[in-house]
């Protein structure tokens, strides 16, 4: 079934009812990943990037580490077979960067980029278009909860992966055995060197995660990894099963160099939220073997 928005015949009321549903699934394609006014499209949808980074994490699996490499993030991750790591380690790679999509990130569109009129102007159109889409944005000047979105990912992961426990609260880690491993990885994704992420901060950082409205587009993007990937994000569990977060560390910098090279492919030229998502995944696919390619002939 195509993801394209279909034409809408029915009566004036009807319609308006019709487009606000049909636009909210689309909500979380409205989340910005990167900013560029000197970009036609001035902004690049999160979820192009996440996309690009998980195929980036897939290409350098298959065309740049060695076979000890693969086998020891396998073993790391106590994963039944590298095939099993390698789809995780790209659907990890693409979400790492879910923290993003929350109300204090998404309302500083312009917080990187040096203050222009055109870049207000940008500002503008996006954040009228975005709350047509659907996206829970905050009122504009509200005081919104912020924590950084490493820690974010963190604490939200787990319960789009597979933890579905009673009694969680505020991203406390689960005591279910068999789920320690889907918070080992979260824990793992954005760490500052050897430094893991303390869990009362990520417990902290849950307050800011923006409630169940940007629940819906944190699903939205982590299905759309897992379908890019070829994996359901509920069944991370049954492929990966890491106990110790300091065991992570090579796969860390591997996904801070996929998030990186996919920053990097979007100055290629930057997706549209109206693109459907197979164009997404082809281009994101085309990006990442050039990014690869350019990486390894630059070594």
């Amino acid at each position: 079934m195509s993801d394209e928005m279909p034409q809408d015949r029915s009566t004036r009321d009807e319609g308006n009812v019709n487009k606000t549903a049909e636009l909210n699934r689309y909500a979380f394609k409205w989340c910005w990943g990167t900013v560029d006014v000197s970009d036609a499209r001035v902004w690049n949808p999160l979820v192009a990037e996440m996309i690009t980074a998980a195929s980036v994490m897939t290409e350098l699996w298959e065309r740049v580490l060695s076979p000890r490499q693969r086998a020891e993030l396998s073993e790391s991750f106590a994963a039944e077979s590298e095939w099993d790591m390698r789809s995780a380690a790209a659907f990890l790679a693409g979400a790492s960067r879910l923290g993003h999509a929350s109300p204090s990130r998404m309302t500083s569109f312009s917080a990187d980029e040096r203050s222009s009129s055109a870049l207000d102007e940008a500002c503008t159109a996006w954040r009228e278009q975005a709350l047509q889409a659907g996206l829970p944005l905050p009122p504009a000047r509200a005081r919104v909860r912020h924590a950084d979105p490493e820690h974010i990912t963190a604490a939200v992961l787990p319960r789009l992966t597979g933890c579905d426990c009673a009694g969680y609260v505020d991203g406390e880690r689960c005591r279910d055995r068999a789920h320690q491993g889907l918070y080992a990885a979260a824990y793992a994704l954005n760490r500052h060197g050897a430094d893991v992420l303390h869990a009362d901060t990520v417990a902290k950082a849950y307050r800011a995660t923006g409630g169940p409205a940007w629940d819906a587009v944190r699903t939205a993007l982590v299905n759309t990894v897992a379908h890019h990937v070829g994996i359901k994000a509920q069944s991370l569990a049954s492929l990966i099963r890491p106990t110790d977060p300091t065991r992570l560390t090579a796969f860390s910098r591997l996904v801070s160099q996929s998030n990186h090279l996919s920053r990097e492919a979007a100055s290629r030229g930057f997706a549209s939220p109206f693109d459907t998502l197979d164009v997404m995944s082809e281009q994101a696919r085309l990006h990442a073997r050039e990014a690869v390619s350019r990486m390894r002939v630059t070594r």
